[in-house]
């Protein structure tokens, strides 16, 4: 078989792409949190909360033991079984009525995206390594179609969700389709290329774990944390406000997905233009985004609160990104960002504990995101000055 020629198609490429819209699609559910918490009236909220975020858990081991498995049985092999765990432990909740049981098949869906996550990405450059004009426009594609996946199901579960809470854990059956037509489609080479001048010694750790990582790792698990409380907070929110049903809440998330596509996108040139002031810009769009979500009493300011988040939000990983790779070696820059990685499942994991030892109530929880927010911008601000300072003395 002419692989060149098997690259070339456009199946391919599309089947290539389509594992990588499932990546983010574990929170997706947090709109029918309000009818979980009813069907479950034994289950404290905590707990409840937590399904948006424990699939995080599972992919922390994912991601742990990914190396591993693909060493043992193949780049393919795992991406299927990954696509497997996700088509089958997502969508298993439409038909199981145990609380349990649905918090471990969370925990195994994040686990099957946690051991694929990253050949998503290495795939497409081990594939198209001989060939930059199409590994760019591929990596740019893969990187959108991350949001592609989360916004479609957002979209699809506003209806879903006036059915049933069950019926919104129908939208990962797409993980079966893709499952066969990467089985059908997907060709990986034998051959790949291999980093073997890397050489994990206490000097490189050191340099991959400098100080600046150290604090991109603590900062991203801080955000985690309060970020990650508008998926499980906001549908109670906007239902207890009389804001809007649980669709509602669904159509928000939406609209926070899109409006950070094109933020993502202008990164490099706001990076450019305004250089650190750039994460200056992101912490006061958060800031201010939650404040205007949390102060929401009618529609039009929680809509703009959802656009300036997504507008903030959306800026968040490619600056962590970039500061990374100007931070460390590009040898070394895998190993800081997988530290990132796991500190921002972490934070997801943890999230909903934090929040509810901080305010019980969703707006209150809400608020203090934002106070969060405001207190990392002003950090920034400072860090900024006395950077400045120095560099003129």
């Amino acid at each position: 078989m002419n692989i060149e020629k098997e690259v070339s198609k456009p199946i391919f490429k599309a089947t290539l792409l389509a594992i990588s819209l499932f990546i983010m699609m574990p929170s997706v559910i947090s709109p029918a949190l309000p009818l979980i918490e009813k069907a479950f009236p034994n289950i404290p909220r905590v707990t409840v909360e937590l399904l948006t975020t424990i699939p995080n858990f599972g992919e922390i081991f994912g991601l742990l033991i990914n190396p591993f498995l693909v060493k043992k049985i193949g780049r393919k092999k795992v991406i299927l079984i990954g696509l497997a765990l996700v088509g089958i432990c997502g969508t298993l909740p439409v038909i199981v009525n145990s609380f349990w049981l649905i918090f471990i098949l969370r925990i195994l869906l994040g686990f099957g995206i946690g051991i694929y996550n990253s050949l998503a990405v290495s795939l497409i450059m081990m594939i198209y390594e001989n060939n930059k004009t199409e590994l760019n426009r591929l990596l740019g594609f893969q990187n959108i179609m991350n949001d592609v996946g989360y916004i479609a199901s957002a979209f699809i579960i506003c209806y879903l969700v006036t059915l049933s809470w069950h019926a919104v854990f129908w939208v990962y059956i797409l993980a079966i389709t893709v499952f066969f037509m990467f089985e059908h489609f997907i060709k990986v080479p034998k051959k790949t290329k291999h980093s073997s001048g890397k050489h994990f010694s206490l000097s490189n750790i050191k340099q991959a774990f400098n100080s600046n990582i150290i604090y991109l790792s603590i900062l991203t698990l801080l955000i985690y944390i309060f970020y990650m409380a508008l998926a499980y907070k906001l549908p109670s929110f906007i239902v207890d406000f009389h804001l809007g049903n649980e669709s509602m809440a669904s159509l928000m998330l939406a609209v926070i997905a899109i409006t950070g596509i094109p933020c993502g996108i202008a990164f490099n040139w706001l990076y450019i233009k305004l250089h650190q002031w750039v994460w200056v810009l992101c912490m006061v769009l958060n800031a201010l985004g939650f404040y205007l979500i949390s102060s929401a009493r009618n529609t039009f300011v929680l809509v703009v609160g959802c656009i300036v988040l997504g507008a903030g939000f959306g800026i968040v990983m490619p600056y962590i990104f970039k500061s990374i790779s100007l931070s460390v070696p590009d040898q070394l820059s895998n190993l800081s960002t997988t530290l990132c990685l796991i500190m921002m499942d972490i934070g997801a994991v943890i999230s909903p504990f934090v929040i509810s030892i901080i305010a019980k109530n969703s707006d209150k929880a809400l608020l203090s995101s934002a106070i969060f927010f405001g207190i990392i911008t002003l950090i920034e601000v400072a860090r900024n000055i006395y950077a400045s300072l120095k560099y003129k003395n």
